[in-house]
């Protein structure tokens, strides 16, 4: 326990809100690495922040003050974005739950005890290492054409997370981008939904898929129209990744459902499995050559995809595709599972995860075709899977996986 709170650090923490039962009695080894200030008031609060170099943020979320800390949490995350969130549920209705959760690093109920507190802490400070090496950022950094944050997509948010959004505001923002529009009806429309009728307009369809599928679709259409395939490139199709993508966040949502989580957690995985290859277009789109010999050998040795990567580029798919959404300020447990999606076993969490769902559905559903016979989806980690006790739910969600493969050899992903 702890093993990611390093002998060197010291952690400055700001605590929002009532104090755990047993919040003095820090474990005696993490005994002068952890300092703590309380606040009573959020406005307090974003005052301490803007003046000291606080590493972590704990707050205690309730019904009676949800809505005014919520907002308070949003511009913290926007302004602070660097400081680990850990949000400590006191009764919170799920849909409030779920709101906050996609601006927090990790959530809590408020009876936690200190020492599971302190050890997502320190889960949290080797996601953020992990996602922020230096390598990484210059490589990302170097990025000429590097997109920013679709305005669309942040208007959705901010939608979602008023209340006050119905169906027809949600399809008028939408709208403002008639190509994007086209494009979420034919996805919509597609055999990957199998909807029982045809839908011609985004407010139904808005209310068909609900407004995080739609979101979610939109930004994926945005980054693949941003990183179009190279005339140059041959070793596996944009494409069929954008489609093998949509199926793997319907899958990893199928195993979420048949888990019982909270639908949140699903969210979480049907966004982070549609994205979690957009690092191999970013490194494909900028270095042709280099990235097909690099597959090439993977292939020829059967190494994982990623170990290739670290040794040829200094940097793996995941950690640019990781570092990308990072900077976007995506909900970290999406940025977690896009990092981690192919070697989930270099996280320490015991629980199920929107990387568990992601890694699993990406590892069962069939690979891409690439030219160089690589293996190019990630291969189920049995460690990890026997780690969470779930292998005896692998046989289940092998037979599962069957109906969502067969979009992948008919006419929904053409060229698998």
């Amino acid at each position: 326990m702890f093993e990611y709170i390093l002998k060197e650090d010291q952690v400055a923490v700001l605590w929002l809100g009532k104090s755990l039962a047993d919040l003095h009695n820090i474990p005696v080894e993490l005994k002068g690495k952890i300092t703590i200030d309380m606040a009573t008031q959020p406005e307090q609060a974003l005052d301490m922040l803007d003046e000291n170099g606080y590493q972590v943020i704990v707050m205690q979320l309730s019904q009676s003050e949800f809505e005014f800390r919520y907002d308070w949490l949003r511009r913290v995350a926007a302004k602070h974005p660097g400081v680990i969130r850990i949000m400590l549920n006191d009764g919170l209705q799920s849909y409030q739950a779920a709101k906050a959760s996609e601006l927090c690093h990790r959530s809590l109920s408020f009876d936690s005890a200190v020492s599971e507190l302190f050890n997502v802490v320190g889960e949290s400070l080797h996601f953020i290492r992990a996602a922020n090496k230096p390598a990484i950022l210059e490589y990302v950094g170097a990025i000429q054409r590097l997109p920013s944050l679709p305005g669309v997509y942040v208007e959705l948010n901010d939608a979602l997370a008023s209340d006050r959004a119905g169906a027809a505001d949600i399809a008028a923002i939408i709208e403002k981008d008639p190509a994007m529009s086209a494009k979420i009806l034919q996805l919509v429309n597609s055999a990957f939904f199998a909807l029982n009728s045809k839908i011609f307009k985004i407010k139904d369809a808005v209310v068909t898929l609900g407004v995080r599928q739609i979101r979610d679709l939109f930004l994926l259409s945005r980054l693949f129209e941003h990183f179009p395939q190279d005339k140059n490139w041959s070793s596996f199709s944009f494409e069929n990744i954008f489609f093998r993508s949509m199926v793997v966040g319907r899958f990893a949502r199928a195993i979420c459902r048949e888990q019982r989580v909270s639908p949140d957690v699903a969210d979480k995985a049907f966004l982070a499995a549609l994205l979690q290859d957009i690092g191999m277009l970013v490194i494909a789109t900028r270095e042709v050559e280099r990235y097909s010999k690099v597959l090439q050998e993977a292939a020829t040795l059967n190494q994982p995809l990623y170990a290739v990567e670290k040794l040829r580029l200094g940097v793996t798919h995941m950690e640019v595709g990781a570092c990308m959404l990072g900077l976007w300020n995506l909900p970290p447990e999406v940025v977690e599972a896009v990092l981690y999606h192919s070697n989930p076993n270099a996280t320490v969490s015991e629980k199920f995860t929107p990387l568990t769902a992601v890694h699993l559905a990406d590892a069962i559903l069939p690979d891409v075709v690439n030219i160089n016979d690589c293996q190019i989806s990630s291969r189920v980690n049995q460690k990890y899977v026997i780690r969470l006790g779930l292998q005896d739910k692998l046989s289940l969600w092998q037979q599962m996986s069957e109906e969502f493969a067969a979009q992948l050899y008919t006419g929904a992903g053409q060229g698998f």
